[in-house]
């Protein structure tokens, strides 16, 4: 175990392999609804509505007025399952076509639900729309049972035909073990480079409908343990730990410029619950648009309901303009931007 300072005046990412470096990164939640609905998973609701063209058209008007200084720009469709929006397409095609000076990296995280057909035809038109300075990344995530792996990795290869295949999050469950493993190995065999495992941080849920893990809550090792690490991440690293090469382990950070840690040693000694009241960079380069239209400086700010603005009020020349000061009792998708006392 590394020695953390009591302390934190200072806290940033000095490495990615997942997030590309940029001025300004701009979350786009078009919908929030999942066809999925996994059992662990609370980033859905499907009473909810999704954008309209009009409105779409709107956040697009308001998109025209990024600093010129943010000349890198990360545009990410998330959700929910951003796909089932029937404007994602749309989305994308004017982004490209708004910005065709700019460098951009337009990502998407979708479950790869949609068929394979709608698939390659935004694939393939985006591909002529775009030019050197746009790169596209379908970010996937596997869920097992949620559909047939062979569709899946059809999907991933259509992907990969298009220049277009981003890192694929494969979520473990334990009771399937023996499907995960077989399932893993297939993807693996094929895009080992772009395959990460993603556990299921069960201790999040409180314990509630856990199917199955019986057998794995009553193991002492694994429940027992002080170090803050998943169970699931556990269980795969004593068991299999010829698989960590595939571990969510990609990010590199530093603390009060004297020690590095990885993303796995931040969850594992509590790093990300230590930055409240902290002033966060999030508040120079970093929006996310909600469903309804709601602006946020981070996805934290998003699921905590805090530091809105309507995006009726939003003025990019002054929203992104100074560190803002951190509300959120933890930070799980703000640790890209840097932390200072």
């Amino acid at each position: 175990m590394k020695k953390i300072p009591q302390k934190i005046k200072s806290f940033e990412i000095i490495q990615s392999e997942e997030w590309p470096e940029y001025d300004l990164k701009v979350t786009l939640k078009p919908c929030f609804k999942c066809n999925h609905k996994c059992w662990f998973c609370e980033e859905y609701d499907n009473n909810t509505k999704t954008w309209t063209k009009e409105q779409c058209d709107e956040v697009l008007e308001k998109l025209k007025d990024i600093p010129k200084d943010k000349q890198k720009i990360f545009f990410y469709f998330y959700g929910g399952e951003p796909t089932l929006s029937k404007y994602w397409e749309y989305l994308n095609y004017k982004l490209v076509e708004i910005f065709p000076e700019r460098e951009l990296f337009i990502q998407t995280h979708t479950n790869l639900s949609l068929n394979k057909q709608r698939l390659e035809e935004f694939l393939k038109k985006i591909s002529v729309l775009k030019n050197k300075n746009h790169k596209i990344d379908i970010c996937n995530s596997y869920h097992i049972n949620k559909q047939n792996i062979n569709t899946y990795i059809e999907k991933m290869k259509i992907c990969d035909k298009y220049n277009a295949l981003g890192f694929c999050f494969f979520s473990t469950e334990l009771p399937k073990k023996a499907q995960v493993l077989d399932e893993l190995h297939q993807i693996a065999s094929l895009f080992p480079d772009k395959l990460k495992m993603k556990f299921t941080e069960i201790e999040n849920l409180k314990f509630k409908n856990l199917p199955g893990y019986t057998e794995y809550l009553q193991d002492e090792y694994l429940v027992g343990s002080d170090n803050g690490k998943s169970l699931e991440y556990r269980y795969w690293l004593k068991y299999y730990p010829h698989l960590r090469k595939y571990f969510e382990e990609g990010w590199n950070f530093n603390i009060n410029d004297e020690i590095n840690i990885n993303y796995s040693d931040v969850k594992g000694h509590n790093i990300h619950k230590k930055f409240k009241f902290m002033k966060c960079a999030c508040g120079l380069k970093n929006i996310v648009i909600d469903h309804n239209l709601k602006i946020y400086h981070c996805n934290d700010d998003f699921y905590n309901n805090i530091n809105i603005t309507d995006i009726r009020d939003l003025d990019l020349n002054t929203y992104l303009n100074k560190y803002v000061r951190c509300l959120n009792n933890a930070c799980y998708d703000g640790l890209d931007h840097k932390k200072i006392k």
